[in-house]
């Protein structure tokens, strides 16, 4: 994507997607129902901003429709959308005009930095070595972003959100490297309780 900025619709969520992920999600409100049939035939994009505590946060993902699962007679439907970049919201307006969903203004945030600590790259080894060698299977060996990593920790909205905040590189890496620091002890404690029941 060229653009940086843009007026997007907004369907504010309790959901935080880095680009590639996918989530299905009901739609039933009227104002949703209106935003998804542009989605569906304009191909417009539009944005997640994230909600805590019914509270619209700072950041958020931009996302395409990807499909249409179902559909009823009433126009409930329940879709899929693929997340497409991690977007800053700059302003809020509760409708745009002409529509019924709300929308505004966003900054688009690169979040494809390469993995530079040779610590986390260490353990990123260490993990696929003892655990999982399919783990991060493709990212290159030299270079490993930290989107994708992410994506393999299969971390919580919530996380995901607390990441984005953080304000430099080695603070965000060394969130990383706990989070695989804590999946490796599940995953030896997982074999370590499957010798066990192989034991008796």
């Amino acid at each position: 994507m060229n653009q940086q900025t843009a007026i997007l619709p907004f369907f504010p969520l309790s959901i935080f997607l880095f680009p590639g992920e996918d989530m299905p999600l009901r739609i039933f409100e009227p104002r949703y129902k209106q935003l998804i049939d542009e989605a569906r035939t304009l191909g417009i994009t539009f944005a997640i901003p994230f909600v805590i505590e019914q509270e619209i946060q700072e950041f958020g993902c931009e996302v395409r429709l990807k499909d249409v699962v179902a559909e009823n007679e009433g126009g409930h439907m329940v879709i899929v959308v693929e997340s497409l970049a991690i977007v800053e919201i700059s302003s809020y307006n509760k409708q745009l005009e002409g529509k019924l969903y709300a929308g505004g203004n966003i900054r688009r945030i690169p979040c494809d930095d390469p993995v530079i600590s040779e610590e986390l790259v260490e353990l990123i080894t260490s993990y696929k070595d003892q655990f999982d060698q399919e783990f991060l299977s493709t990212s290159s060996a030299t270079h490993i972003s930290r989107k994708d990593l992410i994506i393999a920790l299969n971390l919580s909205s919530d996380e995901k959100f607390k990441f984005i905040c953080m304000p430099d590189a080695e603070q965000k890496e060394g969130f990383l490297a706990g989070q695989l620091r804590y999946l490796s002890m599940i995953r030896k404690q997982e074999a370590l309780l499957g010798d066990d029941f192989g034991l008796n």
